[in-house]
Formats: C-alpha cells, sequence, structure tokens
C-alpha cells in the first residue's frame, strides 16, 4: 500500500541535510517538506533567473541572456520533444513524481544555470530517477543541460551504468525520517494516506 509521495528538490534536500546535519539545514528541510514559502531575495533572484532562461530555450520568451547561449541550448535539444513532461513511479511504499524539463529521442533532459560550474555536480541528484522511471520505456541517458552565463555544459548519466540503488535507498531513509518528524509536518501532501482519509486521518 502506498504511504509516501516525495518529489525531487524535496528528497535532493534531504540529501544536503544528510552531507551536513546542522541544526540550520535541518529547519531548511523542515520548511521545504512544509511547503514555506522562500523569502531569502537571493535565492529568489537565482530562481527567477533560471526560470527565464528555461523559457527563452523551451517557449522563444523574451529574455537579455546572450543569444548564442539559448540558440546553443535549443540546438541540444531533441528535434522532437515534450516539455514539461510528468513522470512517476512507485517503489515500494513511495510515489515518486515531477516534472522533466524535456524528454524526447531516449533522453531525459534537465535545464540548470548556475553561478559556478562544477563538474559531477549531478551525480546524486534525485532528477536522476526520471531516467530510472522511464528506461524500460527504451530512454537511455539523463543530460544536464547546464548554462553559467557564459558557457553551455552538458553532463550525461547513461541508464546501463547508472546506479540508481543509492537514490532508491536514501528516498525510503527519507520515509523514516517523516516518519520520525512527523509532528513537525504541518502540510501533509507527502503523507497519502492522510490525502486520501486513510490510516491517520
Amino acid at each position: 500500500m502506498l504511504r509516501y509521495q516525495f518529489y525531487p528538490t524535496l528528497l535532493n534536500e534531504y540529501h544536503r541535510y544528510l552531507a551536513n546535519p546542522s541544526k540550520d539545514a535541518f529547519d531548511m528541510l523542515i520548511n521545504r517538506i512544509n511547503r514555506v514559502p522562500i523569502t531569502d531575495p537571493e535565492l529568489l533572484k537565482k530562481f527567477g533567473k533560471g526560470i527565464s532562461f528555461e523559457s527563452a530555450v523551451l517557449k522563444d520568451k523574451p529574455h537579455q541572456f546572450a543569444p548564442e547561449l539559448v540558440s546553443g541550448a535549443r540546438e541540444m535539444l531533441p528535434t522532437k520533444l515534450k516539455s514539461q513532461q510528468f513522470i512517476q513511479f512507485t517503489h515500494k511504499d513511495i510515489r515518486f513524481y515531477g516534472y522533466a524539463d524535456v524528454v524526447g529521442e531516449g533522453r531525459v533532459i534537465d535545464i540548470k544555470t548556475t553561478k559556478t560550474h562544477r563538474p559531477n555536480r549531478h551525480d546524486f541528484n534525485f532528477q536522476n530517477l526520471y531516467l530510472y522511471a522511464l528506461k524500460d520505456a527504451g530512454f537511455r541517458q539523463m543530460d544536464y543541460l547546464i548554462c553559467d552565463f557564459n558557457k553551455l555544459y552538458v553532463e550525461t548519466y547513461d541508464a546501463e551504468v547508472y546506479d540508481f540503488n543509492y537514490l532508491l535507498n536514501e528516498m525510503e531513509q527519507f520515509a523514516a525520517f517523516v516518519e520520525e518528524h512527523k509532528s513537525l509536518i504541518t502540510d501533509k501532501k507527502i503523507f497519502i494516506e492522510e490525502i486520501q482519509g486513510g490510516l491517520f486521518a
């Protein structure tokens, strides 16, 4: 029976907490679980810039980025694609779900912006589970198309060699974490029974 539903950015926040289990990291994770709105101006500016670049590439929206970066990013996309594709799968009692920026021609693509590019940054990114969800449908690679506003980079993860077990195991650990700290969770959307009026209603 399904009990939880998690999405990549929430699981990535949990991974950051495990790497640095400080009080601040714990509070940030609980706030993310409870969907507390972000108010930090710098973070909001960063997110806004990323959304703007993605919209310029995928939707041809007006922008202030270097034209060669936008056109270069478009050239790296599949000829036939779907954008903002909803993806989900079930692992044990967990439903994983989210929206992939681009899918097409056997590739899942996420468009990223960053101030400073760091190679292999996405080795342990829960968005890689989009590829896991689609590999039986013939998808073979996950690409991160990264722009630091000077250059474009691509990081590729291959379904045949990438070990998804680390992500799946950590997702199970997160389920145990939310049970342990259930009293602090005010937004119950991650608990499927509570949404459906089941065991914990």
